[in-house]
């Protein structure tokens, strides 16, 4: 039986240390300098980073494994929905554009719309753009 992933009010910031994890751990910033310049290299603010970790580490979405700063599972799904609800956000904006065309281009409504139910790939709703000319 899975259990549904609980919601969280994160930062920006906080979800951005969840994606940069995502990709592989980070020095933890309490460390040396050194570790504090990977933060900026990955355009992240050491100092901002170690006062989220610790709010990060108490809701379970990293974990500090020696000298590092690595994402749990719960972390990863965490990070995972948020893409997924952007996504979403996307795709239902794009289904607003196709409803406000709908009077004046409906043939381009129409295309817009198949698009993004996936009914037709980009190449042919191109094509079908290029005919609507």
């Amino acid at each position: 039986m899975t259990m549904p992933l609980p919601h969280f009010e994160l930062t920006s910031s906080q979800y951005r240390i969840l994606a940069e994890a995502s990709l592989r751990s980070l020095p933890d910033p309490a460390n040396d300098e050194a570790s504090q310049q990977e933060w900026f290299v990955r355009d992240l603010d050491p100092e901002e980073a170690r006062s989220e970790i610790p709010e990060l580490v108490f809701l379970g979405l990293v974990v500090r494994e020696g000298r590092t700063v690595a994402l749990t599972a719960l972390g990863s799904a965490v990070h995972h929905r948020a893409g997924q609800e952007a996504a979403e956000e996307r795709l239902a904006a794009v289904a607003r554009l196709a409803d406000a065309l709908e009077d004046t281009a409906p043939r381009l409504a129409r295309t817009v719309r198949q698009l993004a139910q996936g009914s037709i790939s980009l190449g042919e709703a191109l094509a079908e753009a290029a005919e609507g000319d």
